[in-house]
């Protein structure tokens, strides 16, 4: 089969499955229904977010469940644990079955589960207990890359950790087997739901039954999950998602800048990259443009106060103020409703898992963004460590490139933030210069006010302007504040900052690595400096966005 079409950007909902081997031939048909009813039902939910189906192609559930995502045109990830040849020793009365599976699946989308014994293939193969592990990882793999784990199954719990029950229990958080990767003690249990298909096994008389059932880990999780899958559905439906086929190529190029990128890069994560950082700049552009338009409006609302009690204290003018407020809370009604600082938050959050995912999987890594990403945070920002989970639920790069990856990502990146810590640096100080001019020319009409007060009695005109200036230069002295504050400059400042001193470290870093060591050491200094790097940036990060995430566009008070 050919190479799959071009992404474009979408994010995947991922359906692991598990299941009997030995199935009844007889009650296929209404396994089959089952499962065609549940993909029907996360259609018609989700309709813009595509399944991707991950299932290793044993015989029976994972083979059935296999053929109805190809009938149906879903995309299919299949991990082997073992060999093509190595592993049909396992099914001798079903090969041509898995053969001709495999060969309706595209290429790129096959992947056997890398072993950790690097000796004879044929002597490693032969002890069963090194057999089973390969089973348990990629359950594992299987479970943990999933959003949900579509079980085929009896409900009989057993104790083995690579059979279905030994599945479904790591999914809904029931077993300490195969830790997740990067997760510490405290962190929140990375389980999901399951969707149980109730079946029967071959050589049992047990009636089968029409139900299906969903198994959440906790009571409060089936909310909790329909809002990240919603959330979800809701970047893959954006209506400001700008054409992917015009920006992609921009995009590979920023992200390995001088490389022949379509070579190098993996073509998902750019195209996913490429909306969600598009998608970030275009509502930070909004909520900037309504923070300043709120501000302007709230010190419009000040001045007519200030000129209706000293100037004019005529009718129209609190009509005009009232005028001003009803449209700031329009504002502020249609901005809220729009969610477009939440969605500037969420989506520059997701990007910037994105390109540590994306160089983490040209390095060659197998952590994880949604491993070590907002595992700590608030269940609202669950969705993007669940948005990253879907990246990860795809075959390794064919070709581990941590040198590579570690020149596109450090060099130049150090540069950029020591640029953006001395623009936000600026910014912060030109707020805060207004600000103080605003405080002095208020503090020096106080003065010629206090001062000067006989011979402005004289002058009506002098008197009241002075005392509009008087109380009118706090006033925007205050929103200059607010500004800075809204839009974390001097916090942004702080931040580059760090990053770029965390870049610059990693540039001295790896010119000793280019200093002679053997090939063997500094591959293993590469990637422990790329995982430092990703890790690094995913706690940066969050802290912003959980920052600037205390920080609504509001009503000033006051």
């Amino acid at each position: 089969m050919g190479p799959t079409a071009a992404p474009d950007g979408r994010l995947p909902l991922v359906i692991g499955v598990t299941g009997h081997r030995d199935l009844r031939t007889s009650d296929l048909a209404v396994y089959r229904a089952q499962i065609i009813e549940f993909f029907e039902l996360l259609q018609a939910r989700y309709p813009a977010t595509p399944l991707r189906i991950v299932s290793p192609l044993a015989a029976g559930a994972d083979r059935l469940v296999a053929q109805i995502a190809l009938d149906r045109g879903y995309e299919l990830i299949v991990p082997l644990p073992l060999s093509p040849d190595d592993y049909e020793r396992d099914f001798p009365d079903s090969v041509q079955e898995f053969r001709s599976m495999l060969q309706r699946v595209p290429a790129e989308h096959i992947f056997v589960w890398p072993r950790s014994d690097a000796g004879n293939p044929q002597q490693w193969c032969e002890p069963q207990s090194a057999r089973d592990q390969q089973y348990r990882d990629v359950g594992a793999f299987v479970v943990q890359q999933s959003h949900i784990l579509l079980a085929i199954w009896d409900g009989v719990v057993d104790d083995s950790s690579a059979g279905t029950s030994g599945m479904v229990g790591l999914k809904l958080g029931r077993s300490a087997a195969t830790p997740v990767s990067g997760a510490a003690a405290l962190d929140p249990e990375d389980s999901g739901p399951v969707f149980r298909v109730h079946a029967v096994r071959a050589g049992s008389a047990a009636p089968i039954t029409q139900q299906v059932s969903w198994i959440f880990p906790q009571d409060n999780e089936e909310e909790i999950f329909h809002t990240v899958c919603s959330r979800i559905d809701r970047f893959n439906c954006e209506p400001a998602r700008p054409d992917i086929h015009s920006i992609r190529a921009d995009v590979a190029a920023s992200l390995l800048p001088g490389v022949a990128a379509e070579a190098s890069a993996d073509p998902e994560l750019i195209a996913a990259f490429a909306i969600a950082d598009r998608l970030a700049a275009h509502y930070q552009s909004i909520t900037h443009r309504v923070l300043r338009l709120t501000l302007a409006v709230a010190a419009m609302m000040a001045l007519t106060l200030e000129i209706y009690s000293e100037i004019v204290p005529l009718r129209v003018v609190p009509l005009a103020y009232l005028l001003l407020f009803a449209f700031l809370m329009l504002i502020l009604v249609w901005h809220r409703r729009l969610d477009a600082q939440g969605r500037y938050l969420d989506y520059r959050a997701l990007a910037e898992g994105l390109r540590v995912q994306f160089y983490w999987r040209l390095g060659g890594l197998a952590d994880t963004a949604s491993s070590s990403y907002l595992r700590k945070q608030l269940d609202e920002l669950r969705w993007i460590r669940e948005a990253l989970r879907a990246t990860g639920a795809v075959p390794p790069p064919a070709l581990a490139q941590p040198d590579l990856a570690l020149k596109c990502w450090v060099h130049g990146q150090a540069s950029y933030y020591a640029e953006r810590a001395h623009l936000h640096e600026r910014r912060s100080r030109r707020m805060e210069f207004w600000s103080s001019v605003s405080l002095g020319v208020g503090l020096l009409a106080a003065s010629c006010l206090v001062l000067l007060w006989n011979v402005l009695e004289r002058f009506p005109a002098w008197h009241h302007g002075t005392v509009l200036v008087m109380v009118f230069a706090p006033i925007i002295a205050a929103l200059w504040e607010t500004y800075s504050e809204r839009v974390g400059a001097r916090t942004q400042a702080n931040q580059f900052a760090r990053f770029a001193a965390i870049f610059r470290r990693a540039e001295r870093f790896i010119d000793q690595l280019e200093s002679g060591q053997p090939a063997a050491e500094r591959r293993r200094s590469e990637l422990e400096l790329l995982h430092e790097l990703g890790r690094e940036a995913l706690m940066e990060s969050a802290d912003w966005v959980l920052l600037l995430r205390e920080r609504p566009i509001a009503l000033p008070k006051g």
